[in-house]
């Protein structure tokens, strides 16, 4: 570039354009300057101004000149236009897991749907299961409550995302909790999609509907070395491709999970004197009665009755003697089938038998599959599981000697040899853990109780040394045996071949932890997740949640957008389920993660959708449900309205009475011979069996006139997504134990707020919602049987206590054998509590 100093040049005149001051003598200057005094004009001097003025303008002129073409010049060469700036990087974000985008429904979209509808669809959606089927944002979560339609909406939202705006196949995951509703989800899908001229196979429809579990399988085995990979809890079944049955937090470990177990325990127990002596503790605290205090309130109200309990002794030990026998199981070997004499307090009492190796004696109890309503005298007012109570009690206080309590059939004999050869042998024995509602095999126990802690996210080992228990807690044993345990079972299933993992494994590896391992994930495993639709969602972990967020991370992070034929999309998640329906807290779910759906998955635009019609019962059946869960808290404004044309005018009550099997076997019978159908639901599994002996004739029927269909006994939970036109329920839903340790993980899963007792408080609301779930299984008829006393410990919550017979919606009959006054028999309009909870 050339210099822009150079100099101006000067310009040249002419010859007669000289100055007239320089070419002049001194007296004509004199003579022009007395001239101009006097003001006379004269030519010459004109012509020299003239001159000047020529002179000097065209000088000027050509300097401005120059210098506006100079300037000019400059315009075109610079380099750096603007001010000048100083050197920096480009602005960065967090990482997210949505853009900023939008489904092109347009109106002329969205017409062109609804017309298609109307002409395709024997039933139209309702307003707010359009706005589901029609949301626009990259999230959308849907709080459908207890018969909204959502699975059919769901479907027809799949429809809209494949048939309208083009989005393949492979870039659509529906996923659902339980092998059945995935079956029956892709059953609607195949039949919705064939009213558009789409023949989908049931292969490619269960392509596209999964589980969490197949899912997260597929991650694995995409991983070098882990091709072969197998699901720990999946080692059982025949085929690869199969599911188990129910939902994925029912893991019912089978033999094959259990040898592998047992080989980890075995190897422990003789290689490890650490993990040996704390399950001796744990054998003796569960099959020994534990001592307590002489002067503890419980010990001094049965010493205040000694007398009488002496006087029953003699009677209560043939009886229990006659229970067990009928039974074929005792005598038991190992023990001498002979009443020792106790002395007790001064009085003389007996044990059922005696093991002369460990000098222990034994008491027998009461089965928890006999009756709950055996007496030891008809007349007599204790129950016999009362009675033997009082007993264990008075021995754990005031008897010097072990005392080895039986009150199973089934592990009485383990239990007994696991003590005598307890030195000698890897013991198996049954533990309860401090909330838990019944004792389980030691290594269910830790099964249970790690796949809870994994459940919410934190791993085994950092949460039990993080857990701050009293000094008095009876489980520090357990969860320092669990610590030990489950490290080594790790290890041992990871060195297989092929290697086996847990579910709870594959989700931490491939959680918000495990970034690194999603990188290796290859595209083609991610791809279906961009278009994500998810059902229950109240039901999911914080394992789960923490997977899906990490998956929605990558994808973002890739940048991989959704394989479609129509315009441009990229990744989208939409969350159907129901807080009030979240019934496995006790496994580790929690409805948290969807009432907080925007803070768990924040994107630019959201959508939530409340579909409050119920097209399955009628406004009382409704009402009832509803007049329990309300108190659970979770969504505000919740409120469900009828709206099956078939019911909407039934005013029929939901009717609670006492458990009577003769008025169960005939309601049944009556809905069952005027054709309709049938649901009997159960609390606790073991009610079944009662329920088989009742309704034996009526099961016979149905299954020779090819109606089994109609006639469906259930456990609560396993009812989800059923209906009847007459269900009958056998139980309370209620809450009778406290759990320390669960509480303590809750809190370190910063789970419950700022509530202590988290885990706690969790299960007194999913008692309720279980209720809620049980009752909104009926489309027009609702028995509830349920013992309304309350035990001798008062459960911590009971759903049956929220039964206001003031609402037309319940029939309570009144309870015959009532011993105390039920809750509900206030005085109208009042209650117990305090009136702003009300």
């Amino acid at each position: 570039m050339k210099s822009n100093s150079k100099s101006i040049p000067t310009p040249t005149f002419a010859p007669d354009d000289a100055d007239p001051h320089v070419s002049k003598g001194l007296i004509l200057k004199i003579v022009d300057w007395l001239l101009d005094k006097v003001g006379v004009e004269q030519a010459s001097s004109w012509r020299a101004g003239r001159s000047q003025g020529r002179k000097e303008g065209i000088k000027k002129g050509y300097a401005d000149g120059h210098e506006q073409g100079l300037e000019d010049g400059k315009l075109i060469v610079e380099l750096r236009p603007g001010p000048s700036q100083e050197p920096g990087g480009p602005k960065t974000h967090p990482p997210t897991l949505f853009k900023n985008w939008s489904f092109e429904i347009t109106d002329e979209l969205e017409q062109e749907i609804r017309n298609d509808f109307a002409q395709l669809l024997e039933h139209q959606p309702s307003k707010d299961q359009w706005k589901m089927i029609l949301s626009k944002t990259p999230t959308t979560s849907v709080v459908a409550g207890a018969g909204s339609g959502k699975s059919t909406t769901m479907v027809l939202r799949l429809l809209v995302l494949h048939h309208y705006l083009g989005i393949r196949f492979e870039s659509l995951t529906v996923i659902t909790f339980t092998r059945e509703s995935k079956l029956d989800f892709a059953d609607k899908v195949r039949e919705v999609f064939k009213l558009w001229q789409y023949d989908i196979t049931k292969e490619e429809s269960l392509d596209i509907v999964r589980t969490f579990h197949s899912r997260i399988l597929s991650f694995t085995r995409s991983l070098p070395g882990l091709e072969r990979a197998q699901a720990f809890e999946f080692l059982d079944l025949k085929s690869e491709d199969d599911e188990k049955a129910g939902s994925m937090f029912q893991v019912k470990l089978k033999p094959e999970q259990l040898m592998l177990m047992n080989k980890c325990y075995q190897s422990l127990y003789e290689g490890d004197p650490v993990f040996k002596d704390l399950i001796a503790k744990l054998a003796r605290r569960a099959i020994m009665l534990e001592s307590t205090e002489a002067n503890s309130p419980e010990a001094k109200a049965r010493k205040d009755k000694v007398t009488e309990m002496e006087g029953i002794d003699d009677a209560l030990c043939g009886k229990l003697e006659e229970l067990w026998r009928a039974a074929g199981k005792w005598p038991i070997p190992g023990v001498q089938p002979s009443r020792a004499p106790v002395t007790l307090l001064g009085k003389t009492f007996h044990s059922n038998g005696f093991i002369p190796q460990i000098g222990a004696y034994v008491i027998l109890g009461v089965d928890g599959d006999e009756p709950k309503s055996l007496k030891l005298d008809p007349d007599r007012w204790p129950y016999l599981t009362l009675d033997v109570a009082d007993k264990c009690i008075l021995f754990q206080a005031f008897c010097s000697k072990p005392v080895i309590f039986l009150n199973t059939y089934t592990d009485a004999s383990a239990s007994v040899d696991a003590m005598i050869n307890l030195a000698n042998s890897c013991p198996k024995f049954r533990y309860k853990v401090t909330g838990e509602i019944s004792a389980r095999y030691i290594l269910e126990a830790f099964y249970s109780a790690a796949s809870f802690i994994e459940n919410l996210g934190l791993d085994v080992i950092h949460a039990i040394k993080q857990m701050d228990l009293p000094d008095d807690d009876p489980d520090v044993d357990f969860f320092n045996a669990l610590a030990i345990f489950w490290s080594a079972l790790d290890t041992q299933l990871e060195s297989m071949n092929p290697p086996v993992l847990t579910f709870n494994k594959m989700f931490a590896m491939f959680g918000e932890r495990g970034a690194a391992n999603l990188r290796a994930i290859p595209s083609g495993v991610l791809q279906p997740m961009t278009t994500l639709l998810i059902d229950e969602f109240q039901d999911v972990g914080a394992n789960t949640i923490s997977w899906v967020r990490a998956t929605f991370a990558e994808i973002e992070r890739r940048n991989l957008p959704v394989l479609t034929d129509g315009p441009g999309s990229y990744a989208s998640l939409m969350a159907v389920g129901d807080d009030w329906q979240s019934i496995y807290g006790w496994r580790g779910s929690s409805p948290q993660f969807f009432v907080e759906f925007n803070k768990y998955f924040p994107a630019p635009a959201t959508t939530r959708v409340f579909m409050q019609e119920n097209h399955r019962s009628h406004q009382w059946v409704i009402d009832a449900a509803e007049a329990i869960v309300k108190r659970t808290g979770g969504f505000d404004n919740k409120n469900g309205k009828a709206a099956n044309p078939r019911v909407t005018g039934n005013r029929v009550p939901v009717q609670m009475r006492d458990l009577d099997f003769t008025h169960l076997r005939e309601k049944a019978t009556f809905h069952y011979e005027s054709g309709q159908k049938i649901l009997v639901l159960y609390r606790i599994g073991r009610t079944k069996a009662a329920v088989e002996k009742y309704l034996s004739g009526l099961i016979r029927q149905a299954k020779e006139e090819g109606r089994e269909a109609d006639l469906k006994l259930l456990t609560y939970h396993a009812s989800k997504g059923l209906q009847a036109d007459a269900v009958f329920l056998l139980g309370d839903c209620e809450m009778t134990t406290t759990s320390p340790s669960k509480n303590d993980v809750f809190r370190q899963a910063q789970m419950g707020g700022s509530d202590p007792c988290g885990y706690d408080t969790s299960q007194r609301q999913e008692a309720l919602r279980t209720a809620y779930v049980a009752i909104t299984r009926a489309v027009t008829y609702c028995y509830w049987y349920v013992d309304r006393k309350e035990g001798k410990t008062r459960a911590f919550e009971k759903a049956s206590r929220h039964v206001d017979p003031l609402l037309d919606c319940w029939d309570v009959v009144p309870s015959a054998a009532a011993q105390q006054r039920a809750p509900w028999k206030a005085k109208a309009g009042r209650r117990a509590g305090s009136r702003r909870f009300v």
